[in-house]
């Protein structure tokens, strides 16, 4: 999922249906700010001594993270009955929380969901490129965007 998106936004640094859907109007500096993160994202997959932790039994949340303590991802219940790929999937998840290192891109949770995520694409662009559900959207690219 990490390649993909960054392949993606290598092929197209542009106002594409699927950034502005995720991340609002176009500009090169939010594209710049998008890239990087998904770069840092990749990164973090490919090279960082990645810990998940099982020890959570919250039935009702997917993961979490401390923020300043990477690249720890506390793994909770909804995160094993989610689907692998697709809408809030596993790989969704270890990008949305991957996000919220302030080593990767420092996200907070302004909104969840991909309703709440699409509003404030449109309503705060710059707000969308700091939520971490718009990361997850955008990588999970489900439906498919072009």
């Amino acid at each position: 999922m990490a390649d993909e998106t960054n392949a993606y936004l290598n092929g197209t640094p542009s106002g594409t249906q699927r950034y502005t859907t995720w991340f609002g109007k176009y500009s090169q500096a939010n594209w710049t700010t998008a890239k990087s993160h998904y770069v840092k994202i990749k990164d973090a997959l490919d090279t960082k001594p990645i810990k998940l932790d099982c020890s959570c039994t919250d039935g009702g949340t997917y993961a979490y993270v401390y923020p300043s303590q990477p690249y720890t991802i506390y793994l909770c219940g909804a995160f094993w009955t989610a689907p692998t790929k697709g809408t809030d999937s596993k790989g969704g998840t270890l990008v949305h929380e991957l996000s919220h290192f302030t080593v990767v891109a420092g996200t907070d949770d302004h909104v969840y969901g991909q309703a709440g995520a699409k509003n404030l694409a449109k309503t705060n662009p710059t707000q969308a490129l700091n939520n971490a559900d718009n990361h997850e959207y955008f990588a999970e690219n489900t439906p498919y965007q072009p």
